[in-house]
């Protein structure tokens, strides 16, 4: 296999996740104060979908490393 190109594979996986992980932090950081929780559905799904993201890259980067 083609080092460098496992390598670029890998770092662009990885500042994807550095995205979505500052995005998650931002989103959990979010005061609700005594806002419903049936009114937090939004957000919630939001949380759900980046937690996703982060646990499909982190799965492509294993799978990466066991092929390498």
């Amino acid at each position: 296999m083609n080092k460098r190109t496992v390598k670029d594979v890998e770092r662009r996986i990885l500042r994807s996740m550095m995205r979505d992980e500052k995005a998650l932090r931002e989103l959990l950081d979010i005061a609700t104060g005594e806002t419903p929780y049936a009114q937090l559905d939004g957000l919630m799904i939001k949380i759900e979908q980046l937690l996703g993201k982060v646990v499909s890259n982190q799965n492509k980067i294993m799978l990466l490393q066991e092929l390498v």
